[in-house]
């Protein structure tokens, strides 16, 4: 009788100490994974933080390039805010696209620039001063062009630029301080639109 009790007390331990084994191991699983969960979310968060400076600082460079232009309402608006003596544009005069009138003016400092749209194609003329101009071109094309030539309008010498020879795509010169351009562009696909000479000499002798 004593023997079996011995026996059962022997059994109630190992049973006792097999469930405070089991305990530990649950605890100590359950504290592993809550460490893991912790460090995952710490982890997501620093992504986020990271993601959102990166995102604030493209936005400041962003903001930090500012736009040089200004829109005006007129020739004489613009020549003002680009600081330079006047810019008298060819309003009215007839080429061969139609009667030349502008739709649009912007200035920086020292730039004026007026815009005029006809059916298939944008014409853009510009004014400023040499220092802003890239070796004596103000136009701001950077195209290659297959024909480059000159012509002489109203005792200037102008320096033209097309794909087809004859056609002017860009035209630019320069009087005393200042520079000059004349850039059309076909909005119709015809990427090599060019004026002629005639064009040419009605709108540069009607533009100071």
């Amino acid at each position: 009788m004593k023997k079996n009790l011995l026996i059962i007390m022997a059994l109630a331990c190992a049973f006792a100490f097999a469930l405070v084994g089991c305990s530990s191991g649950a605890s100590s699983a359950a504290s592993s994974e809550a460490s893991d969960s912790a460090s995952a979310e710490s982890s997501a968060a620093a992504a986020e933080e990271s993601q959102e400076a990166a995102s604030s600082s493209a936005e400041s460079s962003q903001a930090s390039i500012a736009n040089p232009w200004s829109d005006v309402d007129s020739a004489a608006a613009a020549a003002e805010g680009a600081g330079i003596d006047g810019f008298d544009v060819p309003e009215g005069v007839t080429i061969s696209l139609g009667e030349v009138t502008f739709s649009s003016y912007r200035c920086m400092d020292g730039l004026a620039e007026a815009i005029s749209e006809f059916p298939a194609v944008e014409m853009t003329i510009r004014k400023g001063l040499n220092s802003v101009a890239e070796n004596g071109d103000i136009s701001g094309d950077y195209n290659q062009y297959a024909n480059t030539w000159t012509q002489n309008i109203k005792g200037l010498e102008v320096t033209c630029f097309g794909n087809r020879e004859g056609d002017a795509t860009k035209t630019i010169w320069s009087v005393g301080d200042n520079s000059y351009s004349i850039l059309v562009q076909g909005l119709g696909g015809d990427e090599d639109y060019g004026l002629s000479a005639d064009d040419l000499n009605s709108l540069i002798n009607a533009l100071q």
